[in-house]
């Protein structure tokens, strides 16, 4: 069934991203009482990339599988989050929410930064917001995506 599949996508996604967590989890726990030196600061900015791939996988797959239409041109990307907070033609309900779209622009934003910088231009100041609330941000987003899927489910019944 098509809908049994973009679910497990989306589930083996969200397990990805919880081993990301997980693989950082000692890191995060340590920066919370002090900045990060040079070699762990070009860690966290992987880790922020790597976070904002795993939830634009997901997105990805939504609006290919659901939603029948995926962004294109320079500014996919942009696109592609603005898509998952509003309805679509396939789904009569939004994705996320406006608070985790403001949140995701900042991910997203880093993101393009860390793609088109050397890691010495990246400081501490441009990631710590994401970095100190990546798992309370990420339990939010689970969240949302887990009511997504089972109200996608209800109206396709």
């Amino acid at each position: 069934m098509k809908n049994d599949k973009i679910i497990e996508e989306i589930n083996i996604e969200l397990k990805q991203i919880d081993e990301l967590l997980s693989k950082y989890d000692l890191l995060l726990r340590e920066i919370k009482n002090r900045e990060p030196n040079f070699i762990e600061l070009g860690s966290l900015s992987v880790l922020l990339h790597s976070f904002y791939t795993g939830i634009e996988n997901i997105f990805i797959r939504i609006s290919k599988r659901i939603d029948n239409s995926f962004p294109d041109g320079t500014m996919w990307h942009k696109e592609l989050l603005e898509q998952m907070s509003k309805k679509s033609l396939n789904r009569n309900i939004s994705v996320i929410s406006k608070e985790t779209y403001e949140i995701l622009e900042k991910y997203l934003g880093f993101r393009h930064l860390f793609r088109h910088n050397y890691v010495f231009n990246l400081t501490w100041d441009l990631m710590k917001d994401l970095v100190i609330d990546i798992n309370n941000f990420y339990t939010e987003f689970k969240n949302e995506i887990r009511e997504f899927i089972k109200n996608f489910l209800k109206i396709n019944e």
